[in-house]
């Protein structure tokens, strides 16, 4: 959170201000022009001194009575270091009030300043010599309407990080002695609104990463829709701690309704995380991420880390899912109302998602393996042609009783440009194995594998009557690997009607799954 910076500035800035208050104030019965002028003068001066700035004011006025009223417009202030960089602070319009018992006590004491339009401009740590004489006043509170943070980085070829805040309240603002902020910004990509609130300081000018803060915050009704490849609305609330550049931040996010857009269907998301952010340039480490998918738990760690030229950031991801349901993720890849397969499934991967405005899909790399135990097939054609070809498998074609659908699935995958290549995929049905390796394209819902078919038996004893007697004699040719036997097969067409394939004697025979007469 960066709020702090704006409210470090902006103290800084009224504690000079209020100084130029109490030398109108001394000069209270001279000619009210002379007055302004020597006070303009003054803290054009001092600002100048401060922040080693070149400064411009360009109006400045004074009200003497009943109360002394102070008001400006057009501040700013530019590095001396850094002439060719944007201003450190820029205030369009000025205003506070100091009462006779302010104007005399020691330390001075303003109730309330009122800043309007105020941008500021956090250059690198290198190009920063600033400090701040805050002993002399004490403010009550300083609101500021629609204030700009930028951040700028270090290297020239990166963009700048920037906050647009509104609503900035400062609390307790004075010498060495921590402040309270309150805020809310609106955040540009996802969209929504953010609110936060906390303390502050005191302010270590030596190193003004080393600046302590904590505070708490909430992110509201963030739609995802514009974001490439996602969608949902996404709320979120946490808290954080520690300094400028280190800080430790804990919260959560729901997201009712996520997916990814277009391919899939809305699950029901859930996050709690830790994380270690640095507040000069938005990197970001994230500790262990508990993440509910559905039923699914998701276990995530890695880095956020903003890549050069203002492209956006690098998402890398360590993911570990102990206790997932295959479902869940199906329903996110595949737009189908019922998943073809369901059951507890164990997930390893990396994820590695770099900026751009393509979907998600097409710019995620995600490559790992999965173990899926006693899967259960969602079609029933699919239960019943895999129950027949375990008893085939058995060397029982025509026992009823034999057989079985339940599916031990595992494999090794690599999901890029929305293209799962599986370099391994296995699945056994009792009696029978399957081995294969090919692709399966997200978007066309297309299939295209090849592998073995491996079965208990020999090929005659999954047949019954004259076709067992005659296959006998070439048993031998299919009994290989150790296995009854082995076959060459393939899975190829569309994901709603798949083909499989059977290649004997180098010729190959297709079967369109769901069609009556296989095995």
């Amino acid at each position: 959170m960066n709020f702090p910076r704006a409210a470090k500035t902006a103290g800084m800035i009224a504690v000079i201000l209020a100084l130029a208050a109490a030398l109108a104030a001394g000069l209270a019965y001279s000619r009210r022009r002379a007055v302004e002028a020597r006070t303009r003068d003054w803290i054009v001066r001092l600002l100048r001194q401060k922040f080693r700035s070149n400064v411009e004011l360009a109006d400045f006025r004074i009200r003497v009575f009943p109360r002394l009223v102070v008001s400006g417009e057009g501040l700013s202030l530019r590095y001396w270091a850094a002439p060719e960089a944007p201003p450190l602070v820029r205030v369009e319009k000025f205003s506070f009030a100091l009462g006779l018992l302010g104007i005399f006590r020691a330390p001075h004491q303003i109730d309330r300043i009122h800043l309007e339009r105020m941008v500021i401009t956090i250059p690198p740590q290198e190009m920063r010599n600033v400090s701040a004489d805050m002993q002399s006043v004490l403010v009550g509170e300083i609101e500021c309407d629609n204030a700009e943070l930028r951040m700028l980085p270090r290297a020239r070829n990166k963009e700048p990080l920037d906050w647009e805040i509104h609503n900035l309240l400062l609390r307790g603002v004075g010498a060495d002695r921590p402040f309270s902020f309150r805020g809310a910004l609106t955040n540009a990509k996802p969209k929504g609104e953010i609110r936060t609130s906390g303390q502050f300081g005191p302010w270590n000018s030596d190193a003004p990463g080393a600046t302590p803060v904590s505070g708490d915050y909430a992110f509201s009704n963030a739609d995802l829709g514009p974001l490439p490849g996602i969608a949902g609305i996404l709320s979120s609330t946490g808290k954080y701690r520690g300094e400028l550049d280190n800080l430790e931040v804990q919260g959560q996010t729901d997201t009712p309704n996520f997916s990814l857009d277009p391919v899939g269907r809305p699950v029901p998301l859930h996050t709690e995380y830790s994380a270690t952010v640095d507040g000069t340039n938005g990197d970001t480490a994230l500790h262990p991420v508990d993440a509910t998918l559905g039923q699914s738990l998701i276990v995530a760690q890695g880095s956020v880390v903003k890549v050069p030229a203002g492209q956006g950031h690098q998402i890398t991801l360590e993911i570990n899912a102990p206790k997932a349901r295959v479902e869940d993720i199906l329903r996110l890849a595949m737009n189908s109302d019922r998943p073809f397969l369901v059951g507890p499934v164990v997930i390893r991967a990396r994820l590695s998602l770099p900026p751009g405005g393509e979907k998600v899909i097409d710019r995620m790399t995600l490559e790992g393996s999965f173990t899926l135990a006693n899967g259960r097939w969602g079609s029933a054609e699919m239960r019943e042609k895999l129950e027949s070809l375990s008893r085939h498998a058995e060397g029982k074609p025509e026992d009823q009783d034999a057989g079985s659908a339940l599916t031990d699935l595992q494999g090794r995958f690599l999901l890029k440009d929305s293209v799962i290549r599986f370099s391994h995929l296995a699945f056994s049905v009792p009696g029978a194995d399957v081995e294969l390796a090919g692709t399966y394209d997200i978007r066309r819902r297309t299939i295209d594998m090849q592998g073995h078919l491996k079965m208990q038996a020999r090929l005659s004893q999954t047949v019954t009557g004259a076709k067992s007697f005659f296959l006998k004699a070439i048993d031998p040719l299919f009994s290989k690997n150790g296995a009854g036997t082995d076959l060459s097969i393939s899975i190829s067409g569309t994901e709603e009607n798949p083909v499989f394939g059977v290649t004997v004697f180098h010729k190959k025979i297709d079967k369109q799954l769901g069609k009556p007469g296989m095995l």
